[in-house]
């Protein structure tokens, strides 16, 4: 049964009953003029003048009218929102489903799959080693629209197979003649950490005649902050004791478990990794502008010139308390209790077998402050040329991309600990989660608020690079053939791309407990360390739990002390076998120095043609595409690879192809109000160049295995099968029913162990490497309903509101792979393991419900948005069974816009109203509770205006 929580739809039907009931009230005053004929300037896409009921009409429009199923969106229906970012602009679009981290939507999924294309005015806009962009970079404030296709068409460029968002961006002949000024300012008010985080944007644009034709030029920027605070406590990935053993004991493990498994194999007993008590803060700043000119020559010629930059600016603190299970070794394990599988522990007692000098057990507080910097941009020309009957579209632009993280690590180490007692799943824990207890060698619990308790364990520090150019250039040839034969219209063309990709990882590190091999005791105190004497206190507060106390060296303190660290560090790593990826006294900046480094080369060409069609068939005219495209692609790589620890160069061709892509599609009309829309749909995705990477570090003694990428891996390719029924009524009404089969095959899956040809000059053989692979096949199935209007048949003041419903069922989501964790899967497995073949990302219901209120003056919304449970991902070490599984959350948002003066708007928002939490499990039957993250309530002030 569909789960349905009594206490948060009471919370959602009370804000829907106070908007309503204040609402109509409010604007008494104003409904003679919701009457008057919309004027001239409300036509233009500047978000304060177009009203809601005239956005959503617009959207409404576009979807009827288009050839594939897509779903829109427009400025206003963005504005109307406290939606920051194009990702949480999309979280109210049927069969979208996104995720939230760090206080902003981060990332989306198209009905239950994660590989989804991102386009910039209708062109392919990567990021990175990646095949899309960040939409969560591009600002609400620059859109003019955005559209979600779910199916493809032979002129729409290949890849995510999942769906692809196109972000439309504006242009000056899109708004009046004369000139346009607008902007906007907001303040986000956060309920944790009591952040504050300021938005702000500007529109400068004029449209005007010239004696050469029209012209227009526009200007818009964006400026973001997003100061985020979220709180956690959770475990971390269940693993056996096959790598642990020396801690288990027979005489500790019980009767009943020796009993069980007398011969001790592993994969018997499961126990996290570590447990985590947290904090993730941050500020993220995203500068962002674009600029346009166009100028339409005359009816048959236009130019178009942009050019567009989406940077992001990210400091980013992370500190946890962590509580090692693993990596113990002289830790010895007691006093065992079990879930009720047997198999599965829920508590223990771990306690320190060494005496006299030594580390102790591996835990205390890990900290770690990244610097991130992305730059996105792009300069676009285009050419639109047509007569009565032919167009000839032309398009040329360039993308540079960068991805740039530097981030220093640090771990402290409690002083006299000697065991420590954890249950994995407390209901101390809001949620249940971990709850863990220190102990020194009196049995006396420790007193983690006293920083005397503190010294200095490790220190790492890092740097990863990102890099990618692409080229890319495109002609369209279009001809109508007629106005009422069968063949209505002919297409076709070309596109060539060449894209480089560039990254550079590696990082140092630098440990100060006891070192074994050299009998040197390097242990310091935390307030003896450089840098030590600007210590903070942290804790971590969950809905009134609050986590014990621990330290960290402030950011400030690391980065005055950085000199006297980097010393220090070296001095440490001469005295000992610790180093890393580079010596702490140079820089790393090399890519020699660095490791999973690697250069990679990717150029496409692609040719399609495609007809439009129409006839008449009992009655119903009847029209769509049919039409092919096919891509070649090809490439090399080259990476500094690493045998025995010792580096080499090797250069590595990317594997290449040829790709043919037919698609076909119909809308039957039965009436003017009323069509069906049916699809066939054949796409690819082509693998992330971080999978693919030629590096490799493998070791040809005993063992034989390494780690790195797959060169070798194929393209994912699915066929979709799609129908929509839609009725059209009133001004932007719709209620739609669509269904949908997707067969993916090739999925990338991360494989422990997978045997591969490796030509090595001195040792060739089978390696059996840590890496991506491909699995398959999968089957998607699902279904999507959607019904929206505003009640233009009631009298007023009723006929001022509207709503929406949307929901989508996704019934079968599953892929189907051979090995999991390295280790094939069994009838067995299939029989006894919960939801082994789930899709990740997907959740099997999703729905939103939403009240509109629309005046001149006065507008409001209350959108509640609900998602099912979901697997979160198929981790390459998790064990069978054991994958982390997020259970349903909900949003619940408001807005109220009220326009004073026709130049501004006010607004007054809220999100995430009920402060839902997330809660993880391990395991689709809920084996074990991996914790809870409380993501904050927010409180937004704005203000919107137009000249």
């Amino acid at each position: 049964m569909h789960p349905f929580n009594t206490k948060k739809w009471m919370l959602a039907a009370t804000g829907l009953a106070v908007v309503m009931y204040c609402t109509p009230a409010l604007a008494q005053t104003t409904s003679e003029k919701a009457a008057t004929p919309q004027a001239e300037d409300d036509k233009e896409t500047v978000i304060i003048v177009k009203g809601l009921r005239k956005s959503l009409q617009s959207a409404t429009e576009k979807k009827r009218k288009a050839k594939q199923i897509v779903e829109s969106i427009e400025a206003e229906d963005v504005g109307k929102l406290p939606d920051n970012n194009v990702v949480e602009a999309l979280a109210h679009v049927t069969g979208v489903q996104i995720t939230r981290a760090r206080g902003e939507g981060e990332s989306l999924m198209i009905r239950g799959q994660s590989d989804v294309q991102t386009t910039l005015n209708g062109s392919p806009n990567n990021q990175g080693v990646g095949r899309a962009a960040s939409l969560n970079d591009i600002p609400a404030e620059l859109l003019k629209s955005v559209q979600v296709y779910k199916t493809r068409t032979a002129d729409q460029v290949e890849g995510g197979i999942a769906g692809t968002v196109n972000v439309e961006l504006r242009r000056p002949l899109d708004l009046k003649k004369g000139w346009t000024v607008a902007g906007s300012v907001r303040n986000v008010y956060s309920s944790i950490g009591s952040t504050e985080s300021p938005y702000a944007s500007a529109l400068v644009a004029k449209r005007f005649d010239t004696p050469y034709g029209e012209m227009g030029f526009l200007l818009n920027l964006s400026y973001q902050e997003n100061n985020y605070n979220e709180q956690y406590v959770q475990s971390e990935t269940p693993m056996d004791f096959r790598w642990w053993t020396s801690m288990l004991k027979p005489e500790n493990l019980g009767a009943a478990v020796v009993a069980a498994n007398p011969a001790g194999e592993p994969g018997t007993l499961v126990s996290i990794y570590r447990a985590q008590y947290g904090v993730e803060a941050g500020k993220v700043r995203r500068p962002s502008v674009n600029f346009s000119y166009q100028w339409r020559v005359n009816e048959n010629l236009d130019f178009v010139l942009e050019a567009s930059s989406f940077k992001s600016r990210g400091s980013n603190m992370y500190s946890a308390l962590n509580t090692r299970i693993k990596d113990n070794p002289t830790g010895v394990i007691s006093n065992l209790t079990f879930q009720p599988d047997g198999k599965t522990i829920r508590s223990m007692r771990l306690t320190d077998t060494l005496t006299g000098a030594g580390d102790g057990l591996n835990v205390g507080p890990t900290s770690r402050f990244d610097s991130n910097v992305a730059d996105n941009q792009r300069i676009n020309f285009e050419t639109h040329w047509h007569n009565e009957r032919a167009r000839i579209d032309f398009v040329v632009y360039k993308d540079e991309n960068s991805f740039n993280n530097q981030w220093i690590t640090q771990s402290q180490r409690f002083k006299n600990l000697k065991y420590l007692t954890i249950d994995m799943a407390s209901d101390k824990v809001p949620g249940t989660g971990p709850w863990v207890e220190y102990f020194d060698v009196n049995g006396q619990k420790i007193n983690t608020a006293d920083i005397n308790n503190y010294q200095m364990f490790e220190l790492e520090d890092g740097k990863g690079f990102e890099k990618s150019s692409e080229f890319v250039w495109q002609a369209d040839f279009t001809y109508r053939l007629s106005d009422d034969k069968f063949f209505r219209e002919f297409k076709a063309g070309v596109r060539k791309s060449d894209r480089d990709v560039e990254r550079a990882y590696g990082y140092r590190f630098a440990r100060f407990g006891y070192d074994y091999g050299t009998r040197v005791d390097k242990h310091v105190s935390l307030l003896s360390f450089p840098g030590g004497s600007a210590y903070e206190a942290v804790t971590a507060d969950i809905d009134g739990f609050a986590s014990p106390t621990w330290y960290r060296i402030s950011r400030k303190g690391l980065v005055d002390n950085y000199a006297a660290i980097r010393a220090y560090a070296a001095d440490v790593s001469k005295r000992s076998a610790f180093g890393g990826s580079g010596d702490w006294n140079d820089e790393i900046v090399s890519t020699e120095q660095l490791s999973s480094s690697f250069n990679s080369n990717e150029k496409t060409a692609a040719i399609y043609a495609q007809l439009a069609y129409g006839f008449n068939a009992w009655g119903a005219p009847i029209d769509g595409l049919i039409g092919v495209r096919s891509v070649t692609y090809a490439g090399e790589g080259s990476a500094v690879r690493y045998v025995n620890g010792e580096p080499q160069p090797y250069t590595f061709p990317n594997k290449g192809g040829t790709d043919v892509m037919p698609n076909a599609n119909a809308v039957i009309h039965f009436t003017p109000k009323l069509q069906l829309r049916l699809a066939y749909t054949v796409n690819i995705q082509r693998p992330n160049f971080q999978d693919t990477s030629p590096f490799v570090m493998y070791d040809t003694g005993s063992c034989k295995c390494g780690w790195g990428g797959n060169p070798e891996l194929n393209v994912n390719k699915e066929t979709s099968y799609d129908a929509s029924l839609e009725y059209y009524f009133g001004r932007g009404g719709l209620l739609s029913a669509a269904t949908y089969v997707k067969k993916p095959d090739n999925f990338t899956v991360w494989r422990n162990r997978s045997p591969r040809y490796i030509d090595d000059a001195q040792f060739p053989g089978i390696y059996y490497i840590d890496s991506p692979d491909n699995g398959g096949p999968g089957e998607y199935r699902g279904i999507e309903l959607t019904a929206r209007s505003f009640f233009d048949f009631l009298p007023k003041p009723w006929s001022d509101f509207g709503a929406e419903a949307n929901m989508t069922y996704n019934q079968k989501a599953e892929i189907r792979y051979r090995y999991y964790n390295g280790e094939e899967i069994t009838p067995t497995d299939l029989a006894t393991i919960p939801g082994l073949y789930d899709a990740p990302n997907n959740s099997k219901y999703t729905y939103n419900l939403t009240a509109y209120y629309e005046t001149p003056k006065l507008s409001a919304r209350v959108t509640y948005n609900h998602r099912d449970r979901y697997r979160g991902y198929l981790d390459g070490y998790a064990l069978k069974g054991y994958s982390q599984y997020i259970e349903p959350t909900e949003r619940l948002d408001a807005a109220l816009n009220w326009t004073p003066v026709k130049f501004m708007t006010l607004s007054l928002e809220g999100t995430n109203l009920t402060e839902d939490k997330t809660q993880v499990f391990y395991g689709a039957d809920k084996l074990l509770p991996q914790g809870v993250r409380v993501p904050a309530r927010t409180v937004q002030l704005s203000a919107r205006f137009r000249y």
